[in-house]
Parts: C-alpha cells; structure tokens; sequence
C-alpha cells in the first residue's frame, strides 16, 4: 500500500481504534490517533501530518484527546504540533533524554526543509520506562536509543508504535546528531523480545507488520 492510500486507514484492536494520517512530501510521516472507544480518550503519536487533517481526524472520532505524544523528537515527527497547542490544551509527552533532539529540530527542519517549527510550549516528559496514565490510555513504554538517544516504541494490548526505530523490512537512519547504529541494533533486539508474534507494529514511515514478521527478518539481518 502506499504513502497516500494509507491515510485514513483504521485498525481495530478490541475497544481502540488507530487511524492512521500521513504528512506531505519529502517526509510522508505517520500520524496515529489512538482511541479508546469505550471512555472517548485518544493521544495523537508524532503529529507531523497536517494540523487541519489531525483536527478533522480527531472530530470525526467524537474522541476527547488527551496529549501528544512522541516516540522521538524529530522534525517530521513533531510538524503540527505547535499549531494543535491552539486547538488542544494537552501536553507533550516524550522521553526526557530527547529533549535535546526536541530543541534541535527548527534546525534540522531548516536544513532540510527550509521551513520554519514550532515547537510545544507545554511539555511533559518521562523517565525510565513507566506506564503512561493518559486518560483511559496506559501505554507501556519501551526505551530504543539509537535513532535518537531518547527514541521509544509504545506498547498497547495487540499493537505497538515504534517510531523511526523499526520499520516494515527497515531501520531508522543513525547519520543524524544523536544517531548510534550499535544502539539501535540493541534496542531492535530489546523491543522484539518484549512482544509477542501477532503484535501490529505501527512504524513511523510506511507500511505495518506483525512482530512475528518483523522478528524473522531481524533474525536474517543479523
């Protein structure tokens, strides 16, 4: 499936919901709305697709959105959500050791880009691996250094988002301030031991698989 015809596409997990949105060229980025059908709540995981789109997304749902949050810092990751502090009054949620990629990324965005960030002026950051309390929502957190040194998956009953950190048939780049290729290797490693086969790994470019799949190759990568 494509970049383009991923947008709008809806999974069911039981009670939640995750649709997912997709940003602009270059970056066709993944967006997610994660709703729990059954109390209203939803976080929105790296809002880089189109602040009108994540609005509409979150107003089709009924859905009462409970913060933002962000398995790493990067520029195509956080392209909205400046402009969605004015819609939403809800927190950034990320790992405290991606802060600094967080501040770094109006820079990359202008090397790349040429484009002006914002960036959240309400933040909320973690430590260790904690389980998140947003709402109804309590995600496991999974810590994945190596993309970035504070990326992390978040881990749901039957899915996972894992960011730039494991991709369909792929892995995140490591050439980028913070980037450690041996780290990231680990990190695969740690997060696949941590979840079962028929777990739907939602990434941050491209297509979905299952962790089964997503373990088999890994095992051939290596």
């Amino acid at each position: 499936m494509d970049d383009e015809a991923r947008a709008g596409e809806a999974h069911t997990f039981g009670a939640f919901t995750v649709t997912t949105l997709v940003s602009h060229p270059p970056w066709y980025e993944n967006s997610f709305l994660v709703h729990d059908t059954r109390s209203g709540d939803a976080v929105m995981v790296d809002p880089g697709a189109p602040a009108e789109e994540i609005r509409g997304a979150v107003a089709a749902a009924g859905c009462t959105l409970r913060a933002f949050l962000l398995t790493h810092g990067h520029p195509d990751h956080i392209g909205s959500v400046a402009a969605l502090e004015e819609a939403f009054d809800v927190p950034t949620v990320l790992h405290r050791e991606d802060l600094p990629t967080l501040e770094q990324a109006p820079q990359l965005a202008s090397v790349f880009t040429g484009e002006h960030l914002g960036l959240p002026a309400n933040r909320d950051p973690f430590d260790g691996e904690p389980t998140l309390d947003l709402g109804s929502l309590r995600p496991a957190v999974i810590q994945a250094p190596g993309h970035t040194p504070g990326g992390v998956c978040y881990l749901f009953d039957g899915f996972a988002l894992t960011g730039d950190t494991l991709f369909n048939h792929g892995v995140g780049r490591t050439d980028l301030p913070g980037g450690d290729t041996a780290a990231l290797a680990r990190s695969i490693a740690r997060f696949l031991e941590h979840v079962a086969d028929d777990t739907w790994l939602f990434p941050g470019h491209g297509p979905g698989w299952t962790a089964g799949e997503a373990r088999r190759w890994w095992a051939m990568m290596r």
